[in-house]
């Protein structure tokens, strides 16, 4: 593996990461990718850009259609006056399915090559086009609160949202869709609330809750996460399910009565195999980056992670490997579930433009066969803001578009800027 890893340093021609020699406790593809971003600064500001180039395509060896790498790419390829690879790598820009902002290269390859600039402009102008239509389901006048989830019980119509800056689990009744009630909150023991669904085997509305710097906190409250079950139709708490060694579980994947639980802040997937049962560990792998949302299907479970793409987990040996993403970019996924005919349907905010979008495997389930943007470019998607998780059922799904977190500073302190209302919408799929 540590091989493996290395192999695209040694490839293009560079000296092994410090991380790469004997003593280093892990070698991993995050590893040796800052290694070599490390290398490709070093030299840029040295004027060696041959040796910068070669440093991030190494990178993106290792994470295909990294937008941080490609942008590295069109930099690098600007300060050497090569406009043949700045054109390039804007293609690859175009394979991902990726925008860019074309302001400071314009004027130069517009008189480099003017008729395949013209072509990659149109190409990655085409890429931020708007696409799919869905309707508000919802519109919730609470700015404080900081909508993350949504989940939805297709028996009553009812909608639960998870608030991370209030601690609360909202719900909103078919008959006032913008008017949510508190369903659940801190004097249930919750920290912020992030995923959330309905489970409709065991009719409990399940909710994941860990501490994040936007989490507001008693003076002398213990911070902590767990995985909670609350009675669909009362509120009232089932049970909190803990695990030693968990920092943030965040999102999870509910299927008849199991529940397969994403760490956010360790490389862990936790797993509770029945109401009745105890969390389990069911894998950790340094590899993992910052793990997002997860998905059944084709026999495996999928784990998004924000840094390096999308892992395949198989639930009988409980192997972890990464899945092929050809030309598209899985960087920057947060919300990810399936639909019954097993499409991963997943949302990218990390990577521009924001969307959803639905992801084919192969047969095997190891690599992408082709992608489909579902929703892109939606009126309530903009504003500085970022959609995030989504809820899948009956052919239909529900986003939370706009949620505010670039609007909630990093520091935990009160918004100065004005955050807008969070807007639920609504689409059938195709």
């Amino acid at each position: 593996m540590r091989q493996f890893f290395l192999s695209a340093a040694l490839a293009a021609g560079l000296a092994v990461p410090a991380l790469a020699q004997d003593d280093a406790p892990v070698v991993t593809q995050q590893t040796v990718s800052m290694e070599l971003f490390g290398l490709a600064n070093q030299a840029l500001q040295a004027g060696d850009f041959e040796a910068a180039k070669r440093a991030l395509e190494a990178v993106r060896d290792l994470k295909p259609g990294h937008p941080a790498v490609l942008n590295g790419l069109v930099t690098v390829a600007r300060r050497a006056e090569h406009p043949e690879d700045a054109l390039t790598a804007l293609e690859a820009m175009d394979a991902a399915g990726l925008t860019y902002d074309l302001t400071r290269v314009e004027a130069w390859l517009s008189e480099a090559d003017p008729d395949r600039f013209a072509a990659v402009r149109a190409a990655l102008a085409a890429n931020g086009e708007p696409v799919g239509r869905a309707e508000r389901a919802a519109v919730i006048d609470r700015p404080g609160a900081l909508i993350e989830g949504v989940a939805v019980d297709i028996e009553t119509d009812r909608i639960f949202l998870s608030s991370v800056a209030e601690r609360e689990i909202l719900l909103l009744e078919p008959f006032a869709p913008n008017d949510p009630i508190v369903f659940a909150d801190r004097e249930d023991g919750l920290w912020s609330v992030f995923g959330i669904a309905v489970d409709d085997r065991t009719r409990m509305v399940w909710a994941a809750s860990g501490v994040v710097p936007q989490t507001p906190m008693e003076d002398g409250e213990a911070e902590g996460t767990a995985l909670f079950a609350f009675d669909l139709m009362t509120g009232d708490l089932y049970r909190r399910y803990e695990i030693d060694g968990a920092v943030r579980m965040a999102d999870f994947v509910v299927r008849d009565g199991m529940v397969y639980v994403a760490d956010a802040g360790a490389p862990r997937i936790y797993v509770l195999n029945s109401i009745s049962g105890e969390l389990e560990l069911l894998v950790e792998d340094p590899r993992f980056v910052s793990l997002q949302g997860l998905a059944l299907t084709r026999g495996a479970l999928y784990a998004a992670d924000y840094s390096t793409g999308l892992w395949r987990i198989d639930l009988g040996d409980r192997s972890v490997s990464l899945v092929r993403p050809g030309d598209a970019s899985l960087i920057g996924i947060d919300g990810l579930l399936n639909t019954r005919d097993g499409r991963i349907v997943a949302v990218r905010n990390g990577a521009a433009p924001h969307q959803m979008m639905a992801i084919d495997l192969d047969r095997e389930g190891r690599e992408v066969e082709s992608t489909e943007v579902l929703l892109r470019g939606h009126a309530d998607m903009t504003g500085g803001t970022e959609p995030t998780l989504v809820d899948l059922a009956d052919g239909r799904a529900w986003l939370v578009a706009n949620a505010a977190w670039p609007l909630f500073p990093e520091d935990g302190s009160v918004p100065e800027s004005e955050r807008p209302y969070t807007v639920i919408l609504e689409m059938d799929l195709p």
